[in-house]
């Protein structure tokens, strides 16, 4: 967990795609592959979240929620992060993956259904670490994640099978309610669609 920048495909990636959060497979201190979270900490509004991480040497409390959305044209899981940087304030961060429509992400959760432990980074706009901390995941957590994928797979079956599916309509569909929500979206297409609101 020592690293000092993020590895060289999770930047190239997040560059491409525009995304200032991702979940991606990687190999950290082992030849094994595991998930991990990256947040690229940006411009002002994360002037003060920054500045906690790059201060604190101890883990910070997170929340994590999951949800399935059977969409028209694909199945999109929602990875909604809460980091409590500042108690009445945290940073927020919501993936989305389409595990039928990039392997990556069918990967990524394949892994949270398996791995022992979640790494989290937090980079600055350069992606060097500030912070990094790990949580262990539960045999239920496991099974949440399990259940996510199956559901996913299932749903997306079905939608294959009317030649209908089409993951980058679907994320579209959601990155419209995030402009009613909060006036902007950035939903990458092709990429791992990533939302941070403050």
């Amino acid at each position: 967990m020592g690293m000092k920048s993020f590895p060289r495909a999770v930047s190239e990636a997040m560059s491409a795609t525009g995304s200032v959060v991702t979940c991606l497979p990687v190999k950290l201190e082992s030849d094994a592959w595991e998930t991990a979270l990256f947040f690229r900490l940006m411009g002002p509004e994360c002037k003060r979240d920054r500045h906690v991480f790059a201060k604190t040497s101890k883990p910070l409390p997170i929340t994590l929620e999951t949800d399935l959305l059977e969409l028209q044209h694909a199945s999109v899981v929602t990875i909604r992060a809460e980091v409590f940087t500042l108690p009445d304030d945290p940073l927020t961060a919501e993936i989305l993956l389409t595990p039928g429509g990039a392997r990556a992400h069918f990967d990524a959760l394949k892994l949270l259904s398996e791995q022992q432990r979640l790494c989290w980074f937090f980079a600055d706009e350069d992606f060097r670490v500030l912070h990094s901390q790990q949580n262990t995941l539960e045999r239920d957590q496991h099974a949440g994640f399990d259940d996510l994928l199956r559901d996913a797979v299932r749903h997306d079956a079905l939608i294959r099978s009317t030649s209908r599916y089409d993951a980058e309509s679907a994320l579209a569909e959601i990155a419209a309610h995030y402009e009613l929500r909060t006036g902007f979206s950035h939903v990458p297409p092709g990429g791992a669609g990533t939302k941070t609101v403050q």
